[in-house]
């Protein structure tokens, strides 16, 4: 009866391994799902974003924005808003005002000039920026391949954007600075999601967000004059879909993924972005901006590769 007793007990245990190792699988996949659907959207925001900031203010285009994530948001979580502390409050405005900061630098790039496409691939520099972010506030230093792929982004950016004289473009460079704050973003938003509910963290740093951009917009900007129904359009496919929709899944997804898996395919909006661009903007791409897009690519897939990972384990187990 014992031995009867532990053969169940042993078979039990087994089988809730068995259901738990399937369930954290199911729960990667639908990460993985939802991290592909974000950068996909992403990708097409850009050309949306440009043609909006072609006729608004920076500033009311990001309040418009993140006003009406907000109120979306906001309500999916209204019977939660009791359970919000300080942790939470404390990430979503370290979230909020690193993700104004950054989409309000893009912004203002592509109305000097900087393309769609490129400031795709410019922005998805964050990805190199974002170890040696995890090394000064997580104390783990990057490894060889992030070293490499930093000088490897670094070339890749200089064929797209140095000119003959070998200077960049203003819009360039406002491009470049706004990826290390989308970098800070993702870093906070992947340690405040730990434990706790990541669809508050998206709503706390969407409201930061919008709240910053209508004191600027009082402030510095003042509201526009007219809007036309184009850019209506706009402001509300960027409001719902491009925040509302992918920074709720983006926040699952990096819940539930690798962060260093989830930073890769988060990467592929610069690879939407620049297809979106060449379709529904026309832009065209030439060679010198196809070989340095491909460059930045590489150098984003080698920043998040773990080199010699294998070995190191084969030779734990032996």
């Amino acid at each position: 009866n014992e031995n009867l007793f532990v053969d169940f007990n042993n078979i039990f245990y087994e089988t809730s391994v068995i259901q738990g190792e399937s369930m954290c699988k199911n729960y990667t996949l639908w990460g993985i799902i939802a991290l592909i659907l974000t950068a996909m959207i992403w990708g097409t925001g850009f050309v949306v974003q440009k043609i909006a900031s072609d006729e608004v203010g920076i500033f009311f285009l990001v309040a418009t924005r993140y006003t009406l994530a907000s109120i979306i948001l906001g309500f999916f979580i209204r019977k939660k808003w009791k359970i919000i502390d300080r942790n939470y409050l404390k990430g979503g405005f370290l979230s909020g005002s690193s993700l104004f900061i950054g989409i309000a630098l893009q912004t203002l790039a592509m109305t000097w000039g900087t393309s769609p496409g490129k400031s795709a691939f410019l922005t998805a520099a964050y990805c190199i920026f974002v170890p040696f972010l995890c090394w000064i506030v997580l104390k783990k230093k990057p490894r060889m391949n992030h070293l490499i792929s930093a000088v490897i982004c670094l070339l890749g950016i200089g064929i797209i954007s140095f000119q003959g004289n070998l200077s960049m473009t203003g819009g360039d460079k406002i491009t470049l600075i706004s990826s290390i704050f989308f970098a800070i973003n993702i870093v906070s938003i992947s340690l405040f999601c730990q434990d706790r509910d990541p669809i508050i963290v998206t709503f706390l740093q969407v409201a930061i967000a919008s709240i910053c951009s209508w004191i600027c917009v009082f402030l510095i900007e003042g509201l526009p004059k007219t809007v036309s129904m184009g850019a209506i359009g706009s402001l509300l496919y960027l409001g719902v879909f491009c925040s509302a929709v992918c920074m709720s899944l983006q926040s699952i997804g990096l819940k539930y993924v690798n962060p260093t898996v989830g930073t890769i395919i988060l990467s592929l909006e610069s690879v939407f972005g620049v297809l979106a661009s060449v379709i529904l903007y026309q832009e065209v791409v030439t060679p010198r901006m196809l070989l340095g897009f491909i460059v930045i690519f590489i150098a984003i897939i080698l920043s998040q590769l773990n080199f010699g990972r294998k070995n190191r384990e084969i030779q734990q187990e032996m």
